[in-house]
């Protein structure tokens, strides 16, 4: 996103502070590379029972 006014209105801020606090920071390249992060292939790939048995298991002990 290119235009200081688009990027104030979906901050909820001015224009002004915009170019005061956030402009330039970084390139436009390194922006690219930062948000083209992603998560290892298969991270979240394993079942949530173990976090729910987990859970159960803390509520048992807490009942204790």
């Amino acid at each position: 996103m290119k235009s200081a006014d688009q990027v104030a209105l979906e901050a909820g801020n001015s224009p002004t502070i915009i170019f005061k606090h956030y402009r330039e920071l970084t390139t436009e390249e390194q922006a690219d590379k930062w948000f083209s992060i992603l998560p290892k292939a298969g991270q979240f790939d394993a079942p949530a029972t173990h976090r729910r048995r987990r859970r159960i298991t803390r509520r048992k002990a807490a009942a204790k």
